[in-house]
């Protein structure tokens, strides 16, 4: 698809009264928090899409300044910029975010298809390697596409036309994306789906967007169809450790206790400084009778936060069971501290005093 295509995309998305409302409230909360990277990224993804670039460029660069860490951000302006035909700005960003997480695939394949539409070659497949290197999802991606054949890039005509939608398609994923994430909020969670299935269409290899459309589908109840996104999001990214996190709670929720073991361990593993995710795994252990190792995640995760109250009461409930009791009346001592109004703890307390 050429830049008309994708101006007439922008048209008619500039007026849909869903997005008038939304651009309407995000300006409104812009002038009350101006310092919200959310809030600047939200707002220059929809400029982008209404096809004013210096207003969307302003607000993603104060995005970017306000958090530097700011991946999506950061994304957006370097694909902007690819719109714009400013190529040694998008190059610049984009080599800048994989010199900062030079494992992670997905950027080598940004740089990948970067290089491919401007027509360097070289540098081109050094990231397509990389990028099948640190996410193996990207080997088959890429076949598929007739872009990587028997171990070198293979361009044509048709391959070609493919990369140059790839930048635009970009931009507009993001805006589904967004729209699903509000309506979502709306509790519209039928509308959502809709929105988020064409991110996830249009843009297939952002795990976000599977983790997202898993996210709505798991509070409708629909948890088959969770697992099936989540584990979709954590094919193409084995690295995110909150994909493993949802898909234990979905596990757990539908009683599949060994599985929702496995899916938290890994996500702690990914996520050793959550301290929620150390008290679900608490709970598991102790829900599979290994006390040891409950009580060992639950003492994470109040080392990691002191007053993490419902961590500290399941400890202080599991050395109960064990008969440890100044181990418990110490936990429960502590928390009364804190909510000193607890009378169903106060009475715990004295029943083990």
């Amino acid at each position: 698809m050429g830049s008309e295509g994708f101006e007439s995309r922008q048209l008619k998305v500039k007026w849909l009264p869903l997005y008038q409302r939304i651009l309407a409230e995000v300006e409104k909360e812009i002038e009350i928090h101006p310092n919200y990277a959310d809030l600047q990224n939200q707002f220059g993804l929809l400029l982008a899409m209404k096809g004013e670039w210096t207003g969307a460029e302003r607000h993603l660069l104060k995005a970017s300044h306000l958090n530097p860490r700011y991946r999506e951000a950061i994304l957006n302006l370097g694909h902007l910029y690819i719109e714009m035909e400013r190529w040694r700005e998008a190059e610049e960003i984009f080599l800048s975010e994989a010199r900062r997480h030079p494992k992670d695939g997905f950027l080598h394949h940004i740089l990948g298809v970067f290089y491919l539409r401007t027509g360097r070659g070289r540098e081109a497949a050094f990231h397509l390697r990389k990028a099948i290197q640190y996410t193996p999802y990207y080997r088959g991606y890429y076949k598929k596409k007739r872009v990587w054949q028997r171990g070198k890039v293979h361009l044509d005509q048709k391959t070609e036309s493919i990369i140059r939608k790839i930048p635009l398609n970009y931009h507009y994923a993001q805006f589904h994306n967004f729209i699903g994430l509000y309506l979502a909020r709306e509790r519209k969670s039928v509308q959502a789906v809709r929105e988020l299935r064409k991110a996830s269409k249009l843009e297939p290899d952002e795990f976000l967007f599977h983790a997202n459309l898993g996210t709505v589908y798991y509070h409708q109840g629909a948890y088959q169809k969770a697992i099936q996104e989540y584990k979709q999001a954590l094919k193409i990214d084995s690295f995110y450790g909150m994909g493993y996190a949802n898909l234990s709670y979905v596990y757990g929720l539908i009683q599949r206790t060994r599985e929702a073991l496995r899916c938290m361990e890994k996500a702690v593993r990914l996520n050793p400084r959550y301290a929620d995710l150390h008290y679900n795994l608490g709970l598991l252990y102790s829900d599979r009778r290994r006390y040891e190792k409950a009580i060992s995640e639950l003492k994470k995760a109040l080392r990691i936060n002191p007053n993490y109250l419902f961590a500290r009461i399941n400890l202080g409930v599991l050395y109960e069971d064990q008969e440890k009791w100044k181990e418990a009346r110490r936990e429960y001592l502590k928390v009364l501290q804190i909510t000193p109004e607890d009378e169903q703890l106060r009475k715990r307390l004295e029943r083990i005093s």
